[in-house]
């Protein structure tokens, strides 16, 4: 099942929401939960439509919580239970055996840093993990 937040939405806002509906996302980090640690695959670049699959693959429910979801609009599909606080989405709860993906976009093409995006268990302090939005336009 899909969750979207409902508010009012800009038109970028509404674009995105159907390209993730109905486009493959351009880049797509995995991140799996297991023995109490994430393991993370995959980075994205600053403007690219972006799926994040959460996977569980531990014998408990993990979170993942990141400041992210204050500045960024999220989609949701599949299996993770949204956490709230005073009406904003705070974390993403996934039971064992569950998947869930999550889609955003972050920044635009025309954003020219690279940034570290953290993110963290809010069940298990000690789990804790980032993926990386990569600037790839400038030299290395």
């Amino acid at each position: 099942a899909i969750q979207i937040r409902i508010e009012p939405l800009s038109s970028d806002q509404l674009v995105m929401r159907a390209m993730a509906e109905l486009a493959k996302p351009e880049m797509t980090i995995h991140v799996t939960m297991k023995n109490r640690q994430y393991q993370v695959t995959g980075h994205t670049s600053p403007g690219a439509l972006t799926a994040i699959v959460l996977r569980n693959e531990d014998t408990v429910t993990h979170g993942f919580s990141s400041p992210l979801f204050r500045q960024t609009l999220t989609i949701t599909e599949g299996d993770a239970e949204e956490i709230r606080r005073r009406g904003h989405i705070v974390s993403y709860h996934v039971d064992p055996g569950k998947t869930a993906t999550i889609y955003f976009k972050k920044g635009s093409a025309s954003v020219y840093e690279s940034i570290q995006v953290s993110f963290w268990c809010d069940i298990h302090a000690q789990m804790q993990g980032e993926f990386l939005v990569v600037e790839t336009t400038g030299e290395i």
